[in-house]
């Protein structure tokens, strides 16, 4: 693998960079999504992909019963259902 000419710590930045055609960069699905779906921006090496994090959530179990901790927890599945707008290019659950 070549030597990355430009290194950024900030992945609005590689959105960035990239977009104004500095080369081609790795993104996550959430912010280039809707550049894949206008043309804008091309998958070269699609299906690949690397190692995900999940959010998780952690109570005690005294707050279990919550009803704060219960509608925290519905809003995160709301604004992120499974599977997510992002990994569903052109229709397909990925």
């Amino acid at each position: 693998m070549p030597e990355a000419q430009i290194i950024l710590n900030s992945t609005d930045a590689a959105l960035t960079v990239i977009r104004e055609g500095g080369g081609i960069g790795m993104l996550p699905t959430y912010l280039s999504h809707p550049y894949v779906v206008s043309g804008e921006l091309v998958p070269i090496l699609d299906g690949e992909q690397t190692v995900r994090h999940n959010i998780l959530a952690f109570w005690t179990e005294s707050r279990r019963g919550n009803p704060n901790v219960r509608a925290f927890l519905n809003f995160l599945d709301d604004i992120f259902p499974n599977p997510t707008p992002w990994n569903t290019f052109d229709g397909d659950e990925k």
